[in-house]
């Protein structure tokens, strides 16, 4: 087990394993996921439902290699351009990616893009909780936060991003007084 892993084994415990199973299986057809990291998403998927594998992340680790199915297709890009044709996935997965993402609205556009008619981008992230509180603390932290991850920013309104990217919210869920969201929305 890598230090990232072994640092999100609470949180794996706690909230993202049960999420992860009941969402991820989800996906079918020629599934996308972006920012695939160690490749922990890897097990969750049901391969019968599956096409096609793609991987688009900024850093191929060995580990994610290792892990991903047989005929796995991996690309080393960034989020601000996709290279995919428009309408090229039925599905595109993104786990604890959002945070990380400096223009969101154009990461949306591209996932939007390329979504076939009734594609399903399936998520799970995290950013700013719900509860008052607990948001003006996250606010307060985020600077430092980012600081020492280098790219996460936990003083982002991830539900607002999803609900305003065009695509049709189908599911949302959220836990740990909103600090993780989830759902599925489909392109119209």
């Amino acid at each position: 087990m890598n230090l990232y892993d072994l640092f999100m084994v609470p949180l794996e415990k706690r909230y993202l394993f049960g999420i992860r199973k009941n969402l991820i299986p989800r996906a079918t057809g020629d599934v996308l996921e972006i920012g695939a990291g160690t490749g922990v998403n890897f097990g969750f998927y049901d391969k019968s439902k599956i096409s096609s594998f793609n991987v688009l992340d900024i850093d191929i680790k060995n580990i994610t290699k290792s892990r991903a199915p047989k005929n796995t297709v991996f690309t080393k890009s960034t989020t601000s351009r996709l290279p995919y044709d428009d309408n090229s996935f039925d599905s595109v997965v993104e786990t604890l990616v959002l945070c990380s993402v400096d223009d969101t609205v154009k990461m949306m556009n591209e996932i939007k893009r390329v979504l076939r008619p009734e594609g399903l981008f399936i998520h799970i992230d995290h950013g700013l909780p719900s509860d008052q509180k607990l948001k003006k603390l996250f606010r307060l932290m985020a600077p430092a936060w980012r600081g020492m991850t280098r790219s996460c920013r936990i003083d982002k309104d991830q539900k607002a991003i999803i609900e305003e990217s065009g695509l049709e919210v189908v599911e949302e869920n959220a836990k740990g007084k909103g600090v993780f969201y989830w759902g599925v929305a489909k392109k119209v």
